[in-house]
């Protein structure tokens, strides 16, 4: 008898006894029990896998994703190499002067700060990146962009003179900021976050609420807090309740809490004395990027850090992405790397990325951004892509580096 003139019901119970490896063989033989496999195996198997999971199709990480067409075995195809560390590498954007850049990725667009301009890059299936920008917003001789932010199609920045821009389609020109002066000219930027009409902004001397107001059709920020003290990093809530802040050095507690109605802030039991980076889980988690070598998770609810882990190497965290789910990928103070963490694995990393061709001293990773299939690199003289599809690459396994049975 034929194995595809079997019942469907009879069929899934046969390849109930095979494993992945087998799975991933029957998957190859035709397009019906490709199907089968995938639709009845592999997408049970994929709905909590780190980096390529769906169990959240309306998550920003998935959404972002720029292929539609991911059948839930090549996410687990993905999902493998990235726990194994088998990527592709290519080099984009060089350049001699040393710099910081920041990215915001979206499903077709890549956006990235040069000097005073926001360059938007299509993304590619065959060359990943445009080289050259569809669409640049400001100069590049005007004062360097030391924060960015996108929501929508609004984009936020601070400058490194006291003056923040803001591009709203509905009230600016097609490539034009709107530019407004928030500090003296001695002050830069250190962050800026928003949430429909309310921003944030900090500087090295002190952070400001504002809120959006539009007069005759001109769009300003009016100031309704000032918090008399400075942060290293700001990022509102996801319910826009409240604003996680990291202090650059405190005796204390560098974490903070504001309330967003009273302006009052809350220090919050965090062991942690600098954050340079904060993203939300959701409106009671924190991931915070510390000084101190280590990534923390910290609940809002129970006032503490809920996991603590920390670099191998002693390194601090400059920056953090995450998948909207279990994947946390941190951004290290040398040599370009990135480690990725499982929130389900306590107190060890996944897997380590390293860029090739690194300069003798090392870079920070000053930014990252990644999908299902592609990882994005800011470093001080390029940015780099790993893509993760593809099956013909070498391995670079750094998991167990520091396993010494």
């Amino acid at each position: 008898m034929n194995l595809l003139d079997l019942n469907e019901d009879i069929l899934i119970s046969i390849l109930r006894f095979l494993d992945v490896n087998d799975l991933e063989s029957v998957y190859g033989v035709c397009d019906q029990l490709a199907e089968v496999v995938d639709r009845y195996f592999f997408h049970r198997m994929t709905l909590d896998l780190l980096m390529t999971c769906h169990r959240k199709k309306e998550s920003l990480h998935f959404l972002r994703s720029q292929a539609d067409n991911l059948t839930f075995r090549k996410r687990w195809r993905l999902h493998e190499n990235w726990r194994q560390g088998r990527y592709e590498e290519t080099m984009f954007f060089p350049h001699r002067v040393p710099y910081s850049s920041h990215i915001h990725l979206e499903k077709n667009w890549l956006y990235m700060t040069h000097g005073g301009q926001v360059r938007v890059h299509r993304r590619r299936s065959k060359d990943f990146l445009k080289r050259f920008p569809d669409i640049s917003y400001g100069n590049t001789r005007d004062p360097d962009i030391t924060a960015f932010t996108k929501s929508g199609n609004t984009i936020f920045a601070g400058t490194m003179c006291g003056t923040v821009l803001l591009h709203d389609p509905q009230h600016t020109s097609a490539s034009n900021f709107i530019s407004q002066k928030v500090a003296s000219v001695k002050e830069y930027l250190n962050s800026v976050d928003f949430r429909d009409s309310l921003f944030v902004t900090t500087t090295n001397q002190t952070a400001k609420l504002w809120r959006k107001e539009i007069e005759l059709g001109f769009v300003m920020l009016e100031s309704t807090c000032d918090l008399k003290q400075a942060f290293k990093c700001v990022k509102i809530s996801p319910d826009g309740q409240q604003i996680a802040a990291g202090r650059y050095r405190d005796a204390q507690c560098a974490l903070k809490l504001i309330d967003v109605t009273t302006g009052s802030v809350q220090e919050l039991n965090s062991t942690s004395h600098a954050v340079y980076h904060i993203l939300w889980r959701d409106n009671f988690t924190l991931l915070t990027a510390n000084f101190d070598s280590t990534f923390r998770v910290f609940d809002t609810r129970s006032n503490t850090d809920a996991q603590i882990y920390e670099d191998p190497y002693d390194s601090s965290i400059y920056c953090l992405d995450h998948d909207d789910h279990y994947g946390v990928l941190c951004g290290m103070k040398y040599h370009g790397r990135v480690n990725l963490y499982d929130l389900r694995v306590a107190r060890k990393f996944v897997q380590m990325f390293y860029p090739s061709q690194m300069n003798s001293y090392g870079s920070p990773v000053y930014d990252i951004a990644s999908d299902a299939t592609q990882l994005f690199v800011v470093t001080d003289r390029n940015l780099r892509l790993f893509n993760f599809d593809a099956d013909w690459a070498a391995y670079r396994d750094y998991s167990r580096v520091f396993n010494f049975d």
